[in-house]
């Protein structure tokens, strides 16, 4: 472990290495100590030849890098160093905010010098020993979507801890994202950590299940676990908790032989672009733990998407123009830039008969976040844009019931702004409804009146694109409101229901989430529960939970399969196979079941 950037001593001699925070939250210094800038000469004259003498004294495997990202996305630097790389690279001073019109310059600035430092580090050190493994921490999770050099051989992160996030909200979302990425750099694994408290150093315990249900997610995912522990001063472990390690390690050691070398079924994809977050964010991206507004479209998209029990990745681009051709549904919440080949991709796939549901603002802005005319795919989707609103909130109507996604007949509020368009061949499915009487803020009721149109189909090729104008997904992800869910899931089963998908489960609630995965003739079928406490500050606590009952798992496959089987154990469950759909009854389940399907 290497925490390069923490220093208590060379900050008292060479204080213009320090790292001059522009909001002075996120990297602090004290007299003690200081955060020194990682592109001032500190990291030639201190931090590579200390990882070289590690090297050389120890032949470590690797070195697992902390706090790296946090430099480059969590603040901005206005050292003597970054001022005048930023004047002879780009030109003029660091922006100070995001109105700045050089500020998305910043942030692709920023980003090159973030991916430099990293590249940098592990080619000195590569020279000293060439198969040297760097671990840079979350650097590349879902918080940085570009896909990562092929020096670098394992993606980690410790993903926001229980005290400010929820590991089974975290852990799903990574997995979901990270993923994808080996369908690129096959040679990549991947892990994600949890502490045994609340917080890092926090000696607290918790509950056994809690540990369980947080590493079955990626192992679900086609991950692998990384549990962690503060040992006391010491050196000692608590003996609690290594029980409690040893129960989840020994779960993961029975389920290995059935999660080894598989890789998630490709069905529904959600395209998580990089440039969308940095034009939304091009200064401090993120600042915490959570995620920030600017991921609100995908996290929102991923919630109701696993909420609805779909079979799911997340795509950063590069990943969505090499594979999107390989999934059947594409979702594509609010993402405001599309370059010209996510704009090609989305064509060719739509064409050629794949389904596509994009939301808002999506590509309405070039590769150097300037406004677009119209939409970058206003061919796709049917539709023209002809403004942004300037409300917080909108309203879609459903004139009538919908009992399949227990709908009611209402005006649907959704927050946030809006698209005003104008259809060209797309038909409307629901109109939007604007605030009444044209109040801007707040959230006051639907007009009488609909304005435009506000979830729009078209044909396209042998496919459809849905559009709807406000940012839904945001929405859901901010407001958690049911209701908005059941719409979200109402216009995606539009284009796509469950008997065009590859997976679907009937009588499940929203807190059972299912990953499908293949290797050669097997399918293997997840399922995972989540339980927590009720609570008025911080996040929820899992524990007691609640058996499910009932549920009915329905696969799409190509002929009769062999058998099921729960594994570990291999429990024969019964089964029928019909139209091309096996069907079978779930067992009750407490936490995690998986279920093998030989072909």
């Amino acid at each position: 472990y290497v925490f390069p950037a923490r220093e208590r001593r060379l900050h008292k001699t060479h204080p213009d290495w320090i790292y001059a925070a522009g909001n002075g939250l996120s990297l602090e210094s004290g007299e003690s100590y200081a955060t020194m800038c990682f592109k001032t000469p500190y990291v030639d004259k201190v931090i590579i030849p200390q990882m070289k003498e590690i090297i050389s004294r120890y032949d470590p495997d690797g070195l697992f890098v902390d706090i790296v990202l946090q430099q480059f996305l969590s603040d901005v630097c206005y050292c003597k160093y970054c001022k005048e790389l930023f004047n002879n690279e780009v030109g003029g001073e660091i922006p100070k905010d995001e109105s700045d019109p050089k500020s998305f310059a910043y942030r692709k600035w920023s980003n090159k010098h973030f991916e430099a430092h990293m590249d940098k580090v592990y080619r000195a050190l590569s020279a000293e020993k060439p198969e040297i493994a760097i671990i840079n921490n979350y650097c590349w999770m879902s918080r940085y979507p570009i896909t990562p050099p092929k020096h670098f051989p394992h993606i980690c992160w410790d993903t926001a801890a229980p005290n400010s996030g929820l590991y089974a909200w975290n852990f799903s979302i990574e997995a979901r994202y990270v993923a994808t990425l080996t369908d690129v750099q096959p040679d990549i694994t991947w892990s994600l950590m949890s502490t045994r408290g609340n917080t890092w150093g926090d000696y607290s315990i918790r509950e056994p299940e809690a540990y369980m249900q947080e590493f079955a997610i990626p192992l679900a995912g086609c991950g692998r676990t990384y549990i962690s522990d503060d040992a006391y001063p010491s050196g000692d472990h608590d003996q609690a908790y290594m029980e409690i390690c040893s129960a989840v390690n020994k779960r993961t050691q029975e389920l290995e032989p059935h999660i080894k070398e598989c890789k998630p079924v490709k069905d529904v994809a959600v395209l998580h672009s990089a440039d969308s977050i940095w034009s939304r964010s091009p200064m401090i991206v993120t600042a915490t733990w959570e995620a920030p507004p600017a991921y609100y479209p995908v996290c929102g998209a991923h919630k109701a998407l696993i909420e609805g029990h779909v079979q799911m990745g997340i795509l950063n681009s590069e990943v969505l123009v090499k594979t999107l051709q390989d999934y059947k549904a594409l979702i594509i919440p609010n993402q405001r830039i599309l370059n010209k080949q996510e704009c090609e991709a989305i064509r060719r796939f739509v064409k050629n008969g794949g389904m596509i549901v994009a939301t808002c603002e999506t590509g309405t802005r070039d590769t150097n976040n300037n406004l677009l005319n119209n939409f970058s795919i206003a061919d796709v989707l049917g539709v023209d844009f002809l403004e942004t609103s300037g409300t917080e909130n909108c309203y879609l109507r459903m004139r009538t019931k919908d009992d399949t996604y227990n709908l009611p007949a209402t005006d649907v509020q959704v927050t946030g702004n809006y698209m005003r368009v104008k259809t060209i061949t797309a038909k409307t499915l629901l109109e939007l409804v604007p605030p009444y009487e044209g109040i801007k803020t707040g959230t006051p009721p639907p007009a009488l009146v609909a304005e435009c149109p506000g979830v729009t189909v078209n044909s396209y090729g042998k496919g459809k694109a849905i559009y709807c104008a406000p940012q839904i997904f945001t929405s859901y992800f901010k407001e958690d409101t049911p209701v908005i869910r059941k719409l979200a899931l109402w216009i995606f089963g539009q284009i796509y229901p469950n008997e065009s998908r590859t997976i679907f489960l009937d009588n499940t609630p929203v807190n059972v989430e299912v990953f499908f995965n293949h290797r050669g003739n097997e399918r293997f079928v997840h399922l995972i529960n989540y339980s927590g406490d009720k609570r008025e500050i911080g996040s929820s606590h899992t524990q007691d939970f609640t058996t499910v009952h009932d549920i009915s798992v329905r696969v799409k496959l190509p002929e009769k399969p062999k058998r099921v089987t729960v594994v570990p154990g291999s429990k024969n469950i019964d089964f029928n196979y019909s139209g091309g759909w096996l069907k079978f009854e779930a067992l009750p389940l407490p936490i995690h079941h998986v279920y093998r399907i030989d072909l």
